[in-house]
């Protein structure tokens, strides 16, 4: 049975997503929205947990753009000794390649390893500008475009490669501390908007292509979810470092704050390898530079690609709850319904304690659209 296959259909609701057997994570899509997790401590590594989920597959389609997350999967893969082809995309736009730092990265990272590596060319103007990026958006609840380039991406594997199945990096279960919080009241993730809004899309869109979607594998089993939630702690007890909640005093709250740093630390934790990078450098970043220089406005990307995205979606999960937000006034943030396994909230609490008996430092980064 396919890991990503919309499942649990006893429900009778296409909306249901449910990755692994047993799950890791049930995602419920539908008007009763909702995210569950499911955790299973156990005396086997993370590595044993992912060779596990993987126990199928000799052979792995790896989508590497060449960014930290895709480092990841690909360090994961031979540390597992699978055979890799790995794929990645370059972008461009009127004849200016925009992700070269990723590229050139993917393409060191499988010259040094000895991996099979083909390299696709996307003319991201001619997918802007014709509208194609429609092609990808509300029928998978998705409203980001650079979710619609690498959908469009994966499809092109499909129709040139006839790949089955795609790795992709993910996104890793990153916990932020939160000085501020009643800890009996709930616990506090990094962006928990990407279960729904990133995460979901994906595994939608895959389902209906045929291909089978490994992008979030800490996801994919109980024991993987506990370990992956559990490397945060491992994290702040070895390098006394963590990610941090602004205050609500804080100067810096009106800036966007990446968690870069700790991400790295995560992951480094877990295997070696890995190239460490500034921050993001997708390409979208150059793409809105490009675009904000040639029209003297800032969000010229959002204004012209984003917005119209969002506006058509009108049934994805961010749209459902700012709605449910604008009914109850009383609300002072959107309502995802995360309900996290107990597993977890125990976990959480000792992160907090740790981060107070260690003496952790925060290491927020200000983060940049460009």
């Amino acid at each position: 049975m396919y890991l990503s296959k919309l499942t649990n259909m006893q429900m009778n609701n296409d909306k249901i997503l449910t990755l692994g057997n047993p799950p890791g994570i049930v995602l419920d899509m539908s008007d009763a929205y909702y995210v569950k997790t499911f955790a299973e401590e156990s005396k086997s590594t993370f590595i044993d947990e992912i060779d596990s989920i993987l126990s199928d597959k000799d052979y792995v389609h790896l989508a590497l753009s060449g960014g930290i997350d895709s480092q990841f999967t690909l360090r994961l893969c031979i540390e597992l000794n699978k055979k890799i082809t790995a794929y990645t995309y370059r972008s461009i736009w009127d004849g200016v390649y925009l992700n070269t730092d990723d590229v050139y990265i993917a393409e060191l990272l499988c010259k040094n390893n000895n991996i099979k590596h083909h390299i696709i060319d996307i003319d991201l103007k001619s997918f802007f500008k014709n509208n194609l990026y429609y092609n990808y958006g509300h029928k998978y609840l998705n409203d980001s475009p650079q979710l619609a380039v690498h959908f469009f991406f994966i499809e092109l594997l499909k129709k040139e490669f006839d790949i089955d199945h795609i790795l992709l990096g993910g996104d890793p279960p990153i916990m932020q501390y939160n000085p501020e919080l009643d800890l009996s009241k709930r616990i506090r993730m990094q962006g928990e908007h990407f279960f729904q809004d990133i995460m979901a899309p994906y595994y939608l869109f895959c389902n209906s292509i045929g291909v089978e979607c490994l992008r979030d594998i800490y996801f994919h089993s109980p024991k993987a979810v506990f370990k992956s939630y559990k490397n945060n702690l491992d994290v702040v007890k070895k390098q006394k470092i963590h990610y941090e909640k602004l205050l609500q005093q804080s100067p810096d709250r009106n800036y966007k704050q990446n968690r870069y740093i700790f991400k790295y630390a995560y992951y480094n934790n877990l295997v070696k390898g890995l190239i460490p990078q500034i921050g993001e450098t997708t390409g979208f970043e150059k793409l809105k530079k490009i675009l904000a220089m040639e029209s003297g406005v800032y969000n010229k990307f959002d204004l012209l690609y984003r917005r119209p995205m969002k506006d058509r979606n009108i049934n994805s999960i961010s749209n459902k709850s700012q709605k449910q937000k604008i009914v109850k006034q009383n609300l002072n943030k959107l309502n995802r319904n995360i309900l996290h396994d107990d597993k977890i909230h125990k976990l959480y609490h000792k992160f907090s304690q740790l981060i107070v008996e260690t003496n952790s430092k925060s290491i927020n980064q200000y983060s940049f659209d460009f």
